[in-house]
């Protein structure tokens, strides 16, 4: 595969986020703004928490992948700074736009001392090429939440969840086809004595914790909301009216995650055990009258 043309194009498009953020840390650090932020014990601290959460696209040292930076809050702001978190936002999708089509391409690249090679994603390449192997892509990707209405109320809640995908059996030979070793020879095995009449499976990810935050608004928003539920893990932002009284901002117990009583579980539609080894796909359950 040729990469100059996406190179260029992702770099390009990392440049442009990049300087987005900028223009909206250094918005936020010189306008008005009313914070109100988890653990924070003044505004200056606030402050602080939620330019990073913002600007930080880069894994850390001690970062485990697949994470990303967390911060609970709700910040209040003028016009000009919306402006720039809007742009903010446009460039996540651009970047993400270029960098989607490649998420399952992967390319063989040579592994360090010269033993052999191996097949990484297409978009790890490329970022590696451009010098930018430490950028996080689900924090490049995640959008600032931005309130189409001032709230009166905010109520943060969290949640254990999974996302499971309907997939067909082709598109799961696709997903084995980039995978080497036994455990993905067996699984190719494996989907051949599925009967004919057995045309998916589930894909299922595994159980993450949610940041979710209810919002009543102090009016209807454009689309005749009085109330919504948004993702959370960044601090949401809002335009500040004229007679604005800042918002009841209800954070989660602290304790909560060792104190909190199970939940109801929910009856599951997929086995109890994995289909596959390699990845984590699963057979539905047989309804009672279907065969």
């Amino acid at each position: 595969m040729d990469l100059s043309h996406h190179r260029s194009s992702i770099a390009r498009a990392l440049r442009e986020l990049e300087r987005c953020l900028e223009r909206l840390v250094d918005a936020l650090a010189h306008q008005p703004v009313t914070l109100s932020v988890e653990g924070a014990a003044n505004d200056r601290v606030a402050l602080q928490r939620v330019c990073q959460a913002y600007s930080c696209i880069d894994y850390g040292m001690a970062d485990q992948a697949g994470s990303a930076i967390e911060c609970l809050g709700v910040a209040g702001v003028n016009s000009a700074v919306l402006k720039r978190a809007e742009a903010v936002n446009a460039a996540k999708s651009t970047l993400q736009g270029l960098c989607a089509p490649l998420k399952r391409v992967r390319t063989r690249v040579a592994m360090k001392g010269g033993d052999g090679t191996k097949a990484i994603p297409v978009t790890r390449a490329i970022l590696r090429s451009i010098q930018r192997s430490d950028l996080n892509l689900i924090a490049a990707y995640r959008k600032i939440p931005i309130l189409d209405a001032p709230p009166v109320s905010v109520t943060y809640v969290r949640a254990l969840t999974r996302s499971v995908y309907r997939k067909s059996l082709d598109e799961i030979y696709d997903l084995l086809a980039t995978l080497e070793g036994s455990n993905a020879s067996s699984d190719r095995a494996r989907l051949e004595t599925l009967g004919r009449n057995e045309k998916f499976l589930a894909l299922a990810r595994q159980h993450y914790e949610n940041v979710r935050a209810n919002v009543v608004y102090t009016h209807l928003d454009p689309r005749g909301r009085g109330r919504v539920q948004v993702g959370a893990s960044l601090p949401l932002i809002y335009a500040l009216g004229r007679r604005h009284t800042a918002p009841e901002v209800n954070f989660p117990d602290p304790n909560a995650k060792d104190s909190a009583t199970p939940r109801r579980v929910r009856p599951s539609a997929l086995e109890s055990e994995p289909f596959l080894r390699s990845i984590s796909v699963y057979r539905y359950l047989r309804r009672p009258g279907r065969h």
